[in-house]
């Protein structure tokens, strides 16, 4: 008899829902906007859930009731307080479906690896990190905010861009051309127009996706301040990462570092390189993967493993 499950990746700028059968034979896709509750509120995040999922029925021509399984991996799936809100919100959604609800970074170990086994991080509109040792213990660090000790992603390196960029046009750090190049993206023509523009919180969605892209730009041309944000950034990730390795007690290994996220699949070697090199002091033998196939193919996944389980 044919199975059917259903995957969601649900990230904090897009939702991705995926419909297969059993040898993962794509049935249908669906998206919605944003669903991470803690950007976009609980409401929001459901709307965005529910088109992906009825968008992915639809072209598959499927209904829930044709669904064997579904796993949610949601960003911002962090703590306890978390799952309270959103399990009920899928269950909505899902109905009498069997539904497993887990942090988005977990989709890229499934794709990652072929025995689950290593640490993921995350460096898209943020970061998180997780990891699963080969006796099955798993560990995710908060990654809330930075007040609670999480760093890393585009959000930050926007902030970032922002501040060098002042500070080269004042004097006080090394001069960046991030002085110039943030002005064009803000379509102004100096930085005491920018000034204005972040007073009033004028900035459009299209600005804020672009200034982290303009550092890697720059970064490529040899802007020094560029290069050291995306330096340390990587650093700073590769880090967490191996605390998450030491903790898991996995330094000895061989041990997968599965890079997902935006920021990542850009291959830039200066973010890469300095998060191998944090990992590397703890964990000799860690290795970067970034996975060619997109992290929905991982809550496929492990809507199968759940499937079979059943």
């Amino acid at each position: 008899m044919r199975m059917y499950v259903l995957g969601v990746d649900v990230g904090a700028t897009k939702t991705e829902c995926v419909i297969a059968d059993e040898t993962e034979r794509i049935m249908g896709r669906g998206f919605g906007g944003s669903g991470n509750y803690q950007v976009c509120g609980i409401e929001m995040a459901a709307a965005s859930m529910k088109k992906a999922v009825l968008g992915a029925l639809e072209q598959a021509r499927l209904t829930l009731e044709d669904m064997t399984c579904a796993v949610f991996g949601i960003s911002g799936a962090d703590g306890p307080e978390d799952f309270q809100v959103l399990v009920p919100a899928v269950q909505k959604i899902m109905g009498k479906v069997k539904t497993k609800v887990l942090h988005d970074a977990w989709l890229g170990l499934r794709v990652g690896t072929d025995d689950y086994v290593g640490v993921v991080s995350i460096c898209g509109t943020g970061a998180g990190h997780v990891g699963r040792n080969r006796q099955g213990q798993e560990l995710s660090l908060r990654n809330l905010d930075y007040n609670m000790g999480n760093y890393g992603g585009g959000d930050e390196l926007e902030r970032k861009a922002l501040h060098y960029a002042f500070r080269s046009e004042e004097g006080t750090w090394q001069k960046s051309r991030l002085e110039e190049a943030v002005p064009a993206v803000l379509g102004v023509k100096s930085m005491e127009e920018v000034c204005a523009i972040l007073r009033q919180e004028a900035m459009t969605k299209e600005q804020h996706y672009k200034l982290p892209i303009t550092v890697f730009s720059l970064a490529r041309e040899g802007d020094e301040v560029s290069r050291s944000l995306l330096s340390s950034m990587g650093y700073e990730e590769g880090r967490y990462a191996a605390a998450v390795v030491k903790r898991l007690d996995m330094c000895e290994e061989a041990v997968p570092a599965v890079l997902i996220g935006s920021l990542f699949h850009t291959g830039e070697p200066i973010l890469i390189d300095a998060y191998m090199k944090a990992l590397r002091e703890t964990a000799p033998r860690a290795y970067a993967v970034i996975p060619k196939t997109a992290p929905v193919m991982g809550a496929v996944k492990l809507a199968i493993d759940e499937a079979v389980r059943v």
